[in-house]
């Protein structure tokens, strides 16, 4: 009887063991594949900029880096007030949303518009482009680059060539509201 009880407790366990799919992680080949395509990334030699879209509409990075300029925090992360680059340089804008809202409250976009664009005007006429990320047609002319509209957990990368005139070009979130509540920037070419 004992030995009836003890294989039917290893059967049992084996069982048990097999369904849980053996102890493997089936979710590390895509951690792998993204770390060895930012791997791939850093190596091309163009500047990479790791952006993240918060709940307190604001344009933040991990910590503080040289061509940056930042200004206080939101949670763990430092706002990103503008980004400082020489005329002819690549960027990559990696944008990445964090949020606890649905992305139906609560996403966000990457747009760099040219110099001298009027970005309220711009913002304004965005708020009924919804299906165009919320991008007004009338201004598709003015943006040098542009991220997806993106919800929790969801990225998207760009990469541009910065402008050759000196000056300061605006970076906005068109989300409704967002750009009222200051999720704002600039590019600041010098």
């Amino acid at each position: 009887m004992k030995k009836v009880l003890i294989h039917s407790f290893l059967l049992l366990f084996v069982v048990a063991f097999a369904a849980c799919g053996g102890g493997e992680s089936t979710e590390q080949a895509p951690a792998e594949e993204q770390a060895a395509g930012e791997q791939a990334a850093e190596d091309d030699g163009v500047r990479t900029i790791n952006l993240i879209g918060t709940d307190d509409l604001k344009f933040a990075v991990e910590g503080e880096q040289e061509g940056l300029v930042t200004g206080g925090t939101t949670g763990q992360y430092v706002i990103l007030e503008a980004i400082e680059a020489a005329p002819g340089e690549e960027i990559r804008i990696n944008l990445r949303t964090e949020s606890t809202m649905p992305p139906t409250a609560m996403s966000h976009n990457f747009v760099l518009v040219e110099m001298g664009t009027d970005v309220d005007e711009f913002a304004r006429e965005s708020l009924g482009a919804r299906d165009n990320d919320y991008i007004s047609p009338n201004f598709e002319d003015n943006i040098i680059v542009s991220t997806s509209m993106l919800g929790n957990g969801e990225s998207d990368t760009v990469t541009f060539t910065v402008p050759d005139e000196p000056g300061e070009y605006d970076f906005i979130c068109t989300f409704p509201g967002h750009f009222a509540g200051g999720m704002v920037g600039k590019l600041i070419v010098e």
